[in-house]
Parts: C-alpha cells; structure tokens; sequence
C-alpha cells in the first residue's frame, strides 16, 4: 500500500483502498468471491488476483476499486513476481 501511495501521491480512499496484504503469504491466504487470489501451482495469468487487476472478477470491479488501474506493464510486474514464488 505505501507503494501505492507513493506513486499516486496521495492517501488511498478508507474502505475502497484499504485491503492490502503485508505478506506475500498473507496474499497468498486471502481469499475473494470465494477463490484464492492465488492458487498453489496456477500460472499467475490464471490467478483470481490476475484477473481482478485486469477485468474485475465476478460482481467485484476491476481491482483497485475506483481506479487508478494498473497499466499492462504493472499488471506484468505481478505475474512475473507471482511466477517466481513471490518474494520478499
């Protein structure tokens, strides 16, 4: 989240921005619409948390709620990390 906030320049919007993980396994743990976020052995494209960032996943919007939206290059950071274990 301080990433986020860093690179937007301003605080993120309580309720709407505020669900964040401090850990990769806290990620990892979550769980949204009833699917992990990422699923032990799933190709990070084909992660709910992939698909939230680029479309919205079921009746949620595409992730952040509200924008601002990560472009294809960021979205591709998070696969790329994803793919690689997800490390610290």
């Amino acid at each position: 989240m301080a990433r986020w906030e860093r690179r937007q320049g301003r605080r993120g919007l309580p309720g709407i921005h505020d669900y964040y993980w401090d850990t990769p396994q806290q990620l990892a743990g979550d769980e949204a619409m009833g699917k992990r976020f990422i699923e032990p052995g799933v190709p990070a494209d084909e992660t709910a948390l992939v698909m939230a960032l680029r479309r919205g996943l079921g009746s949620i919007p595409k992730m952040p709620m509200g924008g601002p939206f990560l472009t294809e290059d960021e979205v591709q950071e998070v696969v790329r990390w994803i793919d690689q274990g997800m490390p610290e």
